[in-house]
């Protein structure tokens, strides 16, 4: 496994490990040694249960140490071994063309490289992601639609998985490969927001905000990082899938509508009164900073990255894009909750919407977030979960 220290990575490592699943894990960690490795892991772990049961789990982990972007360089002979792989690691930023580029396209080719040397591999997981649709899709996405050369993507983060996708199937005929491209994930359908606020914050701001870049009818795919984890170790446990490449996506029947998210917004947050959302055009920036001056300030510098971030994310909202998951519903795979379900858990598990930005910053540009001191809800919230409040991410 390639990103154990991420959100979807932690997932999957906690529901495989405390389980009791029969598979030995070995993951690819950047660390200057083992046991610093298997700390980061365990780190992340922790986001999923106490920090003693965490440490017994990342004890049950194999640690090679190395950057998966130098896969082909790694000659550790446990990789030699593997007989599956799942590829989560990417880097997340949306703006930093050539280093987004870099990581997620020339470095999964390195890890491909590399992997075509694992005498007994049976599978090559690549986990990509839904959105390599662009910026003009159909409002119903299949698989078989991309990824395809001529794509308009909207941020660079979907333009080099899609490169990456297609580089694959070019460059790696012969590689056991198969794609699954979650849609947005967001929370953990158990834990809320303890294990990581990724993209919450955004459904939060529109909610707060009151505006809408979609009709309150339209459709956002969302999915539970829990769910993700699940489906993709039972994609590993499948000897046989009828295709090569799937969504995990909430498709037609499980994905989250505007109307029943604030429904479940007024049911959860009764004192935020009854939800109704203004509909304003993605582009129309003098509205969104208007109404974010308003209701967050501009007073801080995350303030204004936070805005920026926003004003992207409603780009990707006015597209009221469903992918579909027949293909996982067919061959029996469970499907996701939606959002609706559990947002009052994210919402019980949360801190102030700005410092859950602050926590995901590293997803949008590179360099260090601007340092802000947690709220006092977020130390509540923390208090509540036994998570601490805790710093910015790095992409990667």
């Amino acid at each position: 496994m390639t990103g154990a220290t991420g959100l979807i990575g932690g997932a999957v490592l906690h529901r495989a490990l405390s389980s009791g699943h029969p598979a030995e894990w070995v993951c690819l960690v950047r660390a200057p040694d083992a046991e610093a490795g298997r700390q980061r892991i365990a780190a992340r772990l922790g986001r999923f249960t106490n920090p003693l049961t965490a440490q017994r789990l990342a004890q049950r982990v194999e640690v090679v140490t190395g950057d998966f972007t130098q896969a082909d360089r790694i000659a550790d002979p446990r990789l030699d071994s593997v007989t599956q792989v799942l590829h989560l690691a990417a880097d997340t930023s949306w703006w930093a063309e050539g280093k987004v580029h870099k990581t997620n396209h020339d470095g999964t080719l390195a890890l491909a490289r590399r992997a075509s040397h694992m005498a007994g591999l049976t599978r090559f997981l690549h986990v990509s992601t839904a959105m390599i649709c662009g910026g003009e899709p159909p409002h119903l996405v299949d698989e078989t639609l991309y990824p395809r050369p001529d794509t308009h993507h909207l941020v660079h983060y979907s333009a080099s998985k899609s490169a990456a996708e297609m580089s694959l199937a070019a460059q790696f005929p012969d590689l056991p490969l198969v794609v699954a491209r979650p849609s947005i994930v967001v929370g953990h359908a158990a834990l809320g927001a303890r294990p990581g606020s990724s993209i919450l914050w955004v459904v939060r701001a529109c909610d707060r905000l009151r505006l809408l870049s979609c009709d309150p009818e339209g459709a956002i795919d969302i999915v539970p990082a829990d769910w993700v984890a699940d489906t993709l170790i039972a994609m590993l446990d499948r000897p046989e899938l009828a295709h090569t490449v799937y969504h995990l996506s909430g498709g037609r029947d499980h994905c989250t509508r505007w109307d029943a998210l604030a429904r479940a917004f007024e049911a959860a947050d009764p004192e935020g009164g009854t939800r109704h959302y203004e509909r304003f055009e993605a582009t129309d920036r003098a509205t969104l900073q208007e109404r974010f001056a308003e209701t967050f300030g501009l007073d801080e510098a995350i303030k204004v990255a936070m805005m920026r971030a926003l004003q992207a994310y409603y780009r990707f909202c006015a597209l009221n894009v469903t992918f579909s998951n027949d293909r996982l519903l067919v061959e029996g795979f469970a499907p996701p909750p939606s959002l609706p379900q559990y947002l009052a858990r994210c919402l019980e598990t949360s801190g102030e919407i700005v410092d859950q930005f602050h926590e995901d910053f590293g997803n949008y540009a590179p360099g260090q977030a601007p340092q802000r001191a947690p709220s006092r809800r977020v130390a509540a919230a923390a208090a509540r979960t036994g998570a601490e409040a805790r710093p910015a991410r790095r992409a990667g």
